[in-house]
């Protein structure tokens, strides 16, 4: 999870837009937003990320990428450029051609019939939550902790990716973005969300890739004690750089994985037909959203 759904949570858009280095400004952009069909602008916010996750890209256009990925805030919605590809991918997929916008798109008969998980739901899609709560058979879930799964715990369904209590083929649908890398056994997530996706259904998700890197390195593990075991140096996402780091945004979420271009292999291995949504083709894999398919 990047700092941005907890910030808009605690502390409202007008941060987000707003609390920014006065040079970021020079990198906003005009266009239209996929997510609520405005035309807008979206703000860059170089403080969405944390100093760490510069540190171990050690790469300035890895880096640049990847705080447009966080920022670029439509100034109606306050979409970040990583749910629009989300949105993006899916009015491509299931809307009609003159669909323009998921906010159309949830209006659409034939998706309003789809079943639909939307997993993490504080800290992963964002303002496209709340087009999503609008289908009529959308289940939404967060993880708070191992007791009680199943169960709605403050009005939320808690539940454990990597151990669904959702029966088999349940979902037409499963979303996911930035959640994997904190799962400590993202394979096991994997093979889960293939369990309870139907023949058609897909998993669509995103995870931060750095696409010049081959091979998926594993930060962490669980030993088999139940402690946590680092193998690289401890990476949290949650906060941000500059002003950010003062905010108190919540509990920091560790990352257990580093993902390569693999990341497509395991796909295949978890039972999927893999996609590659790639969007701006730079190289550094920062707008690449992926999805797994059932086949049949």
């Amino acid at each position: 999870m990047s700092v941005t759904a907890a910030v808009k949570a605690r502390v409202g858009r007008p941060v987000l837009l707003n609390l920014r280095p006065l040079r970021d400004r020079r990198a906003d952009e005009a266009g239209r937003c996929v997510v609520c069909g405005t035309d807008t602008t979206f703000a860059f916010n170089s403080w969405t990320l944390p100093e760490e996750m510069h540190a171990y890209w050690a790469d300035s256009r890895v880096s640049r990428a990847n705080a447009r990925r966080e920022s670029l805030f439509c100034r109606q919605c306050c979409s970040n450029l990583r749910v629009r590809r989300i949105a993006e991918v899916l009015v491509h997929l299931y809307g009609p051609p003159e669909c323009k916008s998921f906010a159309e798109l949830v209006e659409y008969p034939e998706f309003r019939q789809l079943d639909v998980a939307e997993v993490n739901t504080i800290g992963s899609l964002g303002s496209l939550h709340n087009l999503l709560r609008q289908l009529p058979k959308l289940m939404f879930s967060d993880y708070r902790g191992p007791d009680r799964l199943g169960e709605l715990i403050d009005g939320v369904r808690n539940e454990d990716m990597a151990r669904f209590t959702y029966p088999d083929a349940a979902f037409d649908i499963v979303l996911s973005s930035d959640t994997l890398e904190h799962v400590p056994d993202f394979r096991a997530a994997l093979s889960e969300t293939r369990r309870v996706l139907r023949p058609g259904g897909r998993h669509i998700f995103t995870v931060p890739v750095v696409w010049t890197h081959e091979t998926t390195e594993v930060r962490a593990r669980i030993g088999d004690d139940g402690e946590i075991v680092h193998l690289l140096p401890a990476l949290y996402h949650g906060r941000g750089s500059g002003a950010y780091r003062f905010i108190p945004v919540g509990v920091d979420l560790l990352a257990f994985t580093e993902f390569g271009r693999d990341i497509v292999e395991y796909v295949r291995e978890a039972g999927f037909e893999p996609e590659v949504y790639a969007g701006s083709d730079d190289g550094t894999g920062a707008e690449i959203v992926f999805a797994g398919r059932v086949s049949g």
